[in-house]
């Protein structure tokens, strides 16, 4: 990585995380045990519902998750060409998840396991059921990066997003909703990206600028659970966007504890997954400077 973090992430991943979070870690392409991608892929391969979904939580016998299935699918879109078959029917799940309006949801099957996970606070940004806009983000990214071809579909999902967009430049997480939620920016411009959305599109515009100035103040507190979108912006602008960029840099490397993980807000333990994804964005935000 052009910069460095200071403790071992990868011990700790290897031994702490869940499929998606090694997938995270082969996708940084740094000193990877060789076997790893084929240990990992097996492991995928042999939790992987009959839907072509991926479990709830990562968990044998779980509904299939379009969260879970989108998550991975956008990481294992760039493996190799054996993996065809797995990508394949993790493509038919997702795309299984479309609804109507070209927004993609969750089965109603998974209400009391993102009840379990978050409480009723989950229902308020994660419902089941119903279009989600930052789903929706993550399946047209997904399906985007795994050369899905069914341009129709592609382009419904492009403009539900893209006609749900709230004055501020962020999204409800659901039609309906009063209130917008940043934390889901940049799973949309990440999927409107993807789907080749041009940068000039005021939609597009319109996101960027309020996920940057998210970013900075998230800087300024020291949040760093949103560093999570520190790549979602793309390569920096201006100087003021390379700023940000790399204090986003300093933040995940300074908040890094000795066991190589993260430690999400209110918690004592490193978490596996914010750790994963805080350790790809470094490497991605870190290429882009």
């Amino acid at each position: 990585m052009g910069n460095e973090l200071h403790y071992d992430f990868q011990n700790f991943l290897l031994s702490n995380g869940n499929i998606a979070d090694k997938v995270r870690l082969i996708s940084t392409n740094y000193n990877i045990p060789s076997d790893l991608q084929k240990e990992v892929m097996e492991d995928l391969e042999n939790i992987m519902n009959s839907d072509g979904g991926i479990p709830f939580g990562f968990k044998r016998g779980a509904p299939s998750s379009t969260k879970e299935t989108a998550e991975l699918l956008a990481l294992v879109s760039s493996f190799n060409a054996k993996y065809q078959d797995i990508i394949k029917r993790m493509i038919t799940f997702i795309v299984s998840r479309q609804k109507n309006d070209g927004g993609f949801g969750e089965s109603l099957k998974l209400d009391p396991h993102i009840e379990d996970k978050w409480g009723g606070i989950g229902r308020d940004w994660y419902p089941v059921g119903t279009s989600i806009t930052w789903l929706t983000g993550k399946a047209l990214e997904a399906l985007c990066l795994a050369n899905f071809e069914d341009k129709e579909r592609l382009l419904r999902a492009r403009d539900f997003l893209l006609h749900s967009q709230y004055e501020d430049g962020n999204w409800p997480d659901f039609k309906g909703q009063q209130v917008s939620d940043p934390l889901g920016t940049g799973n949309i411009l990440r999927g409107l990206h993807a789907v080749g959305v041009n940068s000039d599109n005021k939609v597009y515009v319109d996101g960027r600028a309020a996920l940057l100035q998210h970013l900075n103040e998230c800087l300024e507190v020291g949040s760093i659970f949103d560093m999570a979108d520190l790549t979602a912006t793309g390569k920096p602008l201006t100087e003021k966007e390379k700023e940000i960029l790399t204090n986003g840099i300093e933040l995940i490397a300074k908040s890094q504890k000795e066991d190589g993980g993260w430690v999400p807000i209110g918690a004592k333990k490193s978490d596996p997954e914010l750790s994963s994804i805080l350790m790809l964005e470094f490497k991605k935000a870190s290429d882009l400077i």
